[in-house]
């Protein structure tokens, strides 16, 4: 049989009961209950003129509490908003509802998941917890806890937020983060770890690790991810320090700034910023600009010999993941320290326009210096022991090069 509407809206004018097969009435705790069977719909009316739409296959309604607990198949819908779960509670007054179990919400392209959660109706956002997952078009977001703001379309996760890129291999890891779906905008504001697994044409396993304080995602076409304060990375033989590291994952390209410092293999490269370009995941260039420093160690048992070269722009190129060339421009001037048959035999000073050192096998094999050139020779005698008195202006060996341990993330799957 289905009820009329009247039959189930008479002790509330703000629910429309739309049909059901079979209506009980009894007692429980001296409040009446209704119980409704079968094929059950009702709607309420918003203090704004719209519309909430429930469907379910039970539905159990306690007067006095204008309380309606819902069985099977529960489904409510509000505008373009559609939740879903084996069961819940709708309360009217409040225009609220619960949901348990296997709660889906679904709006445009956004599909949510948990075990629970709640729609405030007149407020337009919702609460879940307990296995969070959020997935749209550029990623998924799984969490403790999520609260969806619908006018802001802004999302709060909380415990144990991951998330991971559906357009490239990027997965961050965090305490908490803030993501507002029109601007494609994600903000991590504490403990941010990111970390890219990636495969190379060579079919080498490559892992790029990346910490900071705070992270920003622009996770639109571009594929943005800012990292902020205290930055520190590993990738492969490279690593750096920096106060703010800009990765452009769809470009292969990352821009540190503030005090950034880059080391690869035996090199230490300093600068006011630093472009480090990749090219199918491997290592193919590093620009430094503005006060733009390489150094390396010269010598493993003389610990105060380095190699050190300076300029306006240097610019660092790889092939095969091995140093092969070094541009130095403006103001170039190069430190190196010179062997015969393995024994020093003291350091040889350069300068002009321009430096061009070729290597071989990472080791110099030439080293050619364009307009106004200068040169210096000092000998073994005069730099024994006096090496830090040659060194560059500007020069810093730093011992704070972080490892790849050092930057560990969630598990030991990334070991």
């Amino acid at each position: 049989m289905l009820l009329s509407t009247r039959a189930f809206a008479q002790g509330s004018k703000t629910i429309d009961l739309r049909s059901a097969n079979e209506l009980k009435n009894r007692i429980v705790n001296n409040e009446e209950v209704r119980e409704l069977i079968g094929n059950v719909h009702f709607i309420q009316t918003t203090a704004s003129g719209e519309r909430v739409r429930v469907w379910c296959d039970r539905a159990v309604r306690y007067m006095n509490q204008n309380k309606i607990d819902l069985f099977g198949k529960v489904r409510i819908v509000r505008d373009s908003v559609t939740i879903t779960s084996p069961e819940g509670t709708y309360f009217a007054d409040e225009r609220r509802a619960e949901m348990r179990g296997s709660v889906r919400l679904e709006k445009g392209k956004t599909l949510l998941t948990s075990r629970y959660g709640e729609h405030f109706v007149d407020q337009r956002n919702s609460y879940f917890r307990d296995d969070v997952k959020l997935v749209d078009e550029n990623s998924t977001v799984t969490s403790n806890s999520l609260r969806y703001v619908e006018i802001e379309q802004k999302a709060i996760a909380v415990g144990n937020v991951v998330v991971v890129s559906s357009q490239n291999s990027v997965t961050v890891f965090g305490d908490s983060l803030v993501h507002f779906d029109q601007q494609q905008y994600t903000i991590v504001p504490k403990n941010p770890r990111m970390i890219q697994i990636d495969t190379t044409s060579l079919g080498q396993i490559d892992t790029f690790l990346v910490i900071g304080k705070t992270m920003h995602m622009y996770r639109d076409t571009n594929q943005v991810f800012i990292a902020e304060d205290s930055v520190a990375m590993s990738r492969s033989e490279m690593s750096a320090r920096c106060g703010v590291a800009t990765y452009y994952a769809n470009m292969d390209m990352i821009v540190l700034q503030r005090q950034p410092v880059v080391w690869e293999t035996q090199n230490q490269v300093t600068g006011d910023s630093i472009v480090v370009r990749l090219k199918n995941k491997r290592l193919h260039s590093v620009f430094v600009q503005g006060r733009a420093m390489a150094v390396s160690r010269a010598d493993s048992v003389r610990k105060s010999r380095f190699d050190q070269l300076t300029g306006k722009a240097l610019t660092m190129y790889f092939q095969e993941q091995k140093l092969a060339q070094v541009d130095v421009e403006r103001n170039a001037t190069s430190l190196y320290y010179l062997y015969e048959n393995e024994y020093p035999n003291g350091v040889n000073k350069s300068s002009g326009d321009r430096i061009l050192i070729d290597f071989e096998d990472g080791k110099v094999d030439r080293i050619k210096i364009i307009g106004g050139v200068q040169g210096q020779y000092f000998p073994e005698k005069m730099i024994i022991d006096r090496e830090i008195e040659y060194n560059l202006d500007g020069f810093r060996w730093y011992d704070m090069r972080p490892r790849r341990k050092q930057l560990q993330i969630v598990n030991e799957r990334y070991d």
